[in-house]
């Protein structure tokens, strides 16, 4: 599932970066890039590293994502799990935190939100955001000038 993506490199080792192309369940721990072309990714597991979902590329990811997240024009991402990062919503792209969900970083949306999750974190960008249900978005404590939040 390898192929025409550069490699990370993680602790001084050259790692390939994923490609998936048909429906994928990673479960445990992996460190390194997923780009997912088709089909649909489950993240049940720990991911360190960027998801990349293309156009009408779907994910759901009920485990944790620790790196930034791309949301391109046709694909979705549903969330039972977390985000831990930085995500990137482009127009036409949509991005669902559902109940118990959560979205820790900075949001650049540009396509559409539905929050019935929790989202802490700085948000750019000209897209919708929805909030349905029990969803918020948790206010950060500040300290000395600097926003913290505390999960």
């Amino acid at each position: 599932m390898t192929g025409q993506y550069d490699s990370d490199w993680i602790n001084g080792r050259e790692v390939p970066q994923l490609a998936i192309r048909e429906d994928y369940i990673l479960t445990g721990s992996h460190a390194c890039t997923v780009h997912v072309e088709s089909g649909q990714f489950t993240l049940a597991g720990v991911l360190q590293g960027t998801l990349d979902v293309q156009r009408g590329a779907t994910a759901l990811i009920t485990g944790t994502q620790q790196g930034t997240v791309r949301l391109a024009s046709g694909s979705v991402v549903t969330v039972h799990g977390s985000i831990q990062g930085s995500t990137n919503v482009e127009r036409g792209g949509i991005l669902i935190i559902e109940a118990g969900g959560r979205l820790a970083g900075t949001l650049t949306n540009d396509g559409q939100v539905i929050l019935r999750g929790v989202f802490g974190g700085v948000r750019v960008g000209s897209g919708e955001l929805k909030i349905e249900g029990q969803g918020y978005i948790k206010q950060p404590t500040v300290r000395d000038g600097v926003n913290y939040y505390e999960w």
